[in-house]
């Protein structure tokens, strides 16, 4: 049993790791203040960089088998970002096993440089200052900027509605060794360090890590991105073997495997986004 639980709080701490970079992670390439021109991609960069605020959900698919049984985890997280002065609201909820957990995030800026959190997980509140590295992997349109610029041979497939949008599709891949770069510079490999692995065994871990095929839209009228997947199944299955081959000795036996893993997420009310309160009893 401690050894499953060693195996699960480390493959819970790589997915995070990998699954916030992938969309939070900061990253070189195009920057936001190109003028986009004719080309949407360019264009929705700016645009996302550009908004003030925008309501977001992100939905994450996971399916682990472990000792010849199958947990299906589906997490759901509702955003709202408020650029000038800073807010933002995130309610997650995980599903998994027939059980649900419902966690609540506020933040805002404490008009002293820095930012305040305010946290419920579903019985009471805490409170914490925080820095803008802790809030960065919450923050919609850098994670979209990020995922934009670190994806490569972006191919426009025509056009689809969703969301009851008219939207341009493209299609790509963000390669291993991008992704291994963009989790470095991201700094979410401290999930990991703390859970006992080496800088070596983390750098290990990363090196073999597959492309990560990637679905962009974008509004045709307003030239903002509605919805991206991500299928992370590959990458995560891999990062598994690779969690149960660091440990040796200790994952003598186990046996562990991820059929699916994937991230969809959706954007709206750019601009405009749904006004919220931080509940009173939260600040006190």
């Amino acid at each position: 049993m401690k050894k499953m639980n060693r195996i699960a709080a480390l493959l819970a701490a790589a997915i995070l790791a990998l699954s916030l970079a992938a969309c939070g992670g900061q990253s070189g390439g195009q920057s936001g203040g190109q003028s986009g021109g004719g080309d949407p991609l360019a264009a929705a960069q700016k645009n996302m960089n550009d908004a003030s605020s925008m309501d977001a959900v992100m939905t994450m698919n996971m399916e682990m088998e472990a000792g010849g049984e199958t947990v299906k985890t589906v997490t759901s997280m509702d955003m709202t970002m408020f650029k000038e002065p800073m807010r933002m609201k995130v309610e997650a909820t995980t599903e998994a096993a027939g059980q649900s957990a419902v966690i609540s995030i506020y933040a805002e800026e404490d008009g002293n440089g820095g930012y305040m959190m305010y946290m419920n997980d579903g019985t009471s509140w805490y409170s914490t200052e925080a820095g803008a590295e802790d809030l960065a992997q919450y923050e919609v349109g850098q994670s979209m900027s990020a995922y934009i610029d670190s994806a490569s041979s972006f191919k426009q497939e025509g056009t689809e509605t969703v969301n009851g949008v008219s939207a341009y599709k493209y299609t790509g891949v963000i390669t291993g060794q991008n992704m291994q770069d963009v989790v470095t510079e991201s700094g979410a490999l401290n999930s990991l360090s703390s859970m006992g692995l080496s800088e070596e065994q983390m750098e290990e871990m990363l090196s073999g890590l597959g492309d990560i095929p990637v679905t962009l839209w974008i509004s045709e009228t307003d030239l903002y991105p509605v919805r991206y997947d991500m299928d992370m199944t590959s990458v995560m299955d891999g990062l598994m073997r690779a969690v149960l081959e660091s440990m040796g000795d200790q994952a003598e036996g186990l046996t562990m495997s991820v059929p699916e893993m994937t991230i969809t997420m959706t954007c709206s009310n750019f601009n405009s986004a749904t006004d919220f309160t931080i509940p009173d009893e939260a600040k006190n």
